[in-house]
C-alpha cells in the first residue's frame, strides 16, 4: 500500500512550556493549542511522526535516527532551569529512517544515520512529542536541521523525505519543531515587533488558506525578513513535505492563538494536501 504525509505540520518548543505545572501564563494557550493539535494527529490514526527540530543542529550532514527504541533525559541545555532532564521512552522506525537515508542519498543530500544508543533527545524533540503524543503511543524519527543547508537544499530533502513515506507504506506525519518570528530579546513575555508579526499573521493565513504555492514563492523573502528560527530552515524543509505541484489543493487549520516567548513568534498549525 502506498504511503503518504498526511498532515505536515508546525509547533512551537519554546522550553518555557515544557514542564506544564511550571509554565508561565503567557505560554499556556501554545500549550493548549500544542495539545489540540496533538488531538487532531492521533485521530487521523498515523504511522509515525517525522520530526525536525530547530534544536538538533547538525552542521554539516542530514542525521536521521534509526534508534527501535529512542530512551534519555531531554535537557534544555540552553536553560536546564526549565527542563532539568525530563524521562522519554517512545518506539522508534529504523525502517522508515533507512529509506529516508537512501532517498537523501539518491538526492545528493549529504546524510549520516544516527544509531548511537547514547544520544539523547534535544528539547525541540522532546517538547512537540510530549504534547502531541503524551501517551508515546506513536512511533518516532528525529531529523536535524543542518547549518550548512540552505534553504533550496532543504526543500530537497523535504521532497526526499516525502518520497521515502510514499514508498514505506507508511501514514506520517511530519513535523516542523520551531517558531517563526524569532529575533530573541531578554523578557520572556515580549512579543515580535509590530512588523514581524503582521508578517507571520500573513504567512499563517497562506497556510490555513490552502495557498501553499503562494508561501513557497514568498517564502525566503519572509523567512529573512522575521529572522526565522534557524533561518526558516525546517519551515522549508516542511512546504516541501506537501509535494510541489502549483496545481494542487490543500487546507489548513491554526490550532490555538499565536503567542510570544521572548519576542518569538509561536504557534501550532497543520496543513494537508486533499487533491
Amino acid at each position: 500500500m502506498a504511503g503518504a504525509i498526511i498532515q505536515s505540520v508546525i509547533t512551537p518548543h519554546t522550553p518555557r512550556m515544557g514542564i506544564e505545572a511550571r509554565a508561565p501564563d503567557f505560554v499556556r494557550p501554545l500549550i493548549a493549542g500544542a495539545r489540540e493539535l496533538g488531538d487532531a494527529i492521533r485521530a487521523a490514526h498515523p504511522d509515525v511522526l517525522i520530526i525536525n527540530s530547530t534544536h538538533w543542529v547538525c552542521t554539516f550532514l542530514w542525521h536521521v535516527t534509526r534508534q527501535a527504541r529512542h530512551r534519555g533525559y531531554a535537557v534544555a541545555d540552553e536553560a536546564p532551569g526549565l527542563i532539568p532532564g525530563v524521562p522519554y521512552s517512545r518506539q522508534g522506525d529504523p525502517e522508515l529512517a533507512d529509506a529516508i537515508l537512501r532517498e537523501l542519498t539518491a538526492a545528493d543530500i549529504p546524510n549520516a544515520p544516527n544509531d548511537s544508543e547514547h544520544f539523547g533527545w534535544d528539547y525541540g524533540s522532546w517538547v512537540p512529542a510530549h504534547y502531541l503524543d503524551p501517551d508515546g503511543t506513536i512511533p518516532v524519527v528525529l531529523v536535524g536541521t543542518v547549518v550548512m543547508a540552505d534553504l533550496d537544499e532543504c526543500a530537497r530533502a523535504g521532497a526526499a523525505i516525502r518520497r521515502a513515506v510514499e514508498a514505506s507504506g507508511r501514514r506520517a506525519v511530519f513535523v516542523a519543531s520551531t517558531a517563526l518570528a524569532h529575533a530573541l530579546v531578554r523578557g520572556p513575555e515580549r512579543w515580535p515587533t509590530a512588523e514581524r508579526m503582521e508578517l507571520d499573521h500573513r504567512f499563517i493565513d497562506m497556510l490555513t488558506r490552502g495557498r501553499i504555492a503562494e508561501a513557497r514563492a514568498w517564502f525566503p523573502e519572509y523567512a529573512k525578513a522575521v529572522v526565522g528560527e534557524m533561518g526558516g530552515r525546517a519551515i522549508a524543509t516542511m512546504l516541501a513535505t506537501l509535494g510541489d505541484e502549483d496545481a494542487a489543493t490543500y487546507e489548513g487549520r491554526q490550532f490555538g492563538p499565536y503567542g510570544q516567548s521572548s519576542a518569538s513568534g509561536n504557534t501550532s498549525l497543520a496543513v494537508r494536501r486533499i487533491a
